[in-house]
């Protein structure tokens, strides 16, 4: 192993690995030092285990962070076909299922092999068990110390050590301290893509029952993100992918803000008009259905047990019982208490400010041949392989070292 490195890449994961390959093909001496035994951890677990690597629809508008420009012009310089091409030169074989991207094989274990054999191939060094705790300049070179004593040297240095989703698998935040001794701002990382805790009985009779819904994030008055997809009624509160898609609006309310009046408002029949599915229920209740069975055919049977409980005490006026039936329904309100743990959230929601980042080779504005990668940014994308997206095109823009 050399003494001293061209390049050492801070974090072994989506955006370091890349990131090691970009500046290896470039003819220089690279270092991957990861915290965790083997590389590429988290990436095992994405997509399901499937890997959802990419997103047809890629673009700047489906990412949110402190610096818009600096999506743009990554994304502009390494966007999606670059990102295909760059994996098909790998060798690995790739389909789309709707707008997202996945190995041929299914399996997220592909694409950890084909870039560890880049790796391989192109005489990268890896340092594993290596937990950066410091970075200082040294004349020309960057010293970056471990935790146990080891040491890497190198002229420049790519940190890629990821978020704080996932712990277990190798994102705990370490970077965000090493960012802040280089002179960097962090925007306060809050879980996102993340369940919900949510206090409604709803949510205790309906435990482990999925829905096909509409959902709407809601701060005070205002709808700040909506989805379509399932949600997943548990002891805690709500997941399911709906409940994720509009999450980080909701986890930064609560989470940097403090906020307390934040809901999610669930559309339980999204496939009726709120005045079709009253006018279903009326017909139902003038031809005599038991209060439990006018939801049946509708929503799944354990809603039998919670139907009599959402109408009115006086239901004389059926069209008056139909209309405030069809309503709860439609617009079903949960005031939401929190979020789940890091060790329930897909993403990082903030990290180091983006302003400080040269949005053109994500060089550090303060320190000379310090660059950043991946999830360690407050750039977040979408769920839907976005934000593996912005994890290749990072790393790769970030290892050509210009």
């Amino acid at each position: 192993m050399p003494h001293c490195f061209d390049v050492a890449v801070v974090g072994g994961g989506a955006a370091g690995l890349v990131a090691a390959i970009s500046a290896a093909r470039r003819g220089g001496a690279v270092v991957v030092g990861d915290r965790m035994p083997r590389l590429g951890k988290k990436i095992l677990i994405t997509g399901g285990g499937r890997c959802n690597l990419l997103n047809e629809d890629l673009s700047a508008r489906s990412f949110t962070s402190t610096s818009g420009d600096l999506v743009t012009s990554i994304l502009g310089r390494f966007g999606k076909e670059d990102i295909r091409d760059f994996f098909l030169s790998l060798g690995l074989g790739m389909y789309s299922e709707g707008s997202r991207v996945f190995p041929i094989t299914n399996q997220a274990s592909s694409v950890l092999r084909v870039l560890e054999m880049e790796i391989r191939r192109l005489g990268v060094a890896v340092e594993l068990n290596f937990e950066a705790s410091r970075i200082e300049r040294a004349g020309p070179l960057y010293s970056i110390a471990a935790a146990d004593g080891r040491k890497l040297d190198a002229r420049s240095v790519i940190l890629a050590g990821g978020g704080k989703g996932y712990p277990a698998l190798g994102s705990n935040g370490s970077c965000y301290e090493l960012a802040r001794k280089l002179g960097h701002g962090i925007v306060p990382p809050v879980p996102s893509a993340v369940p919900l805790i949510v206090r409604d009985k709803m949510c205790h009779l309906l435990q482990g029952q999925k829905v096909r819904t509409r959902a709407a994030a809601r701060i005070g008055p205002e709808t700040s993100e909506t989805a379509d997809g399932e949600v997943l009624f548990a002891p805690y509160g709500l997941s399911g992918t709906a409940v994720l898609d509009v999450s980080e609006s909701l986890s930064v309310a609560i989470n940097r803000y403090g906020k307390t009046d934040a809901s999610i408002v669930l559309d339980l029949v999204p496939f009726l008009t709120r005045e079709a599915l009253a006018a279903e229920f009326l017909k139902r209740m003038k031809a005599g259905w038991a209060e439990s069975d006018l939801a049946a055919g509708l929503l799944p049977d354990k809603f039998a047990a919670l139907i009599p409980g959402m109408l009115p005490p006086a239901r004389e006026r059926l069209e008056s019982a139909a209309a405030a039936l069809a309503a709860v329904l439609k617009e079903k309100i949960f005031r939401v208490q929190g979020t789940r743990s890091w060790n329930e959230a897909e993403f990082t929601c903030g990290g180091v400010d983006a302003r400080e980042i040269d949005p053109r080779t994500l060089e550090s504005r303060f320190r000379e041949r310090i660059y950043f990668a991946g999830e360690i940014l407050d750039v977040q994308g979408r769920r839907g392989g976005h934000n593996l997206a912005w994890a290749w095109a990072s790393g790769f823009i970030a290892g050509l070292l210009e």
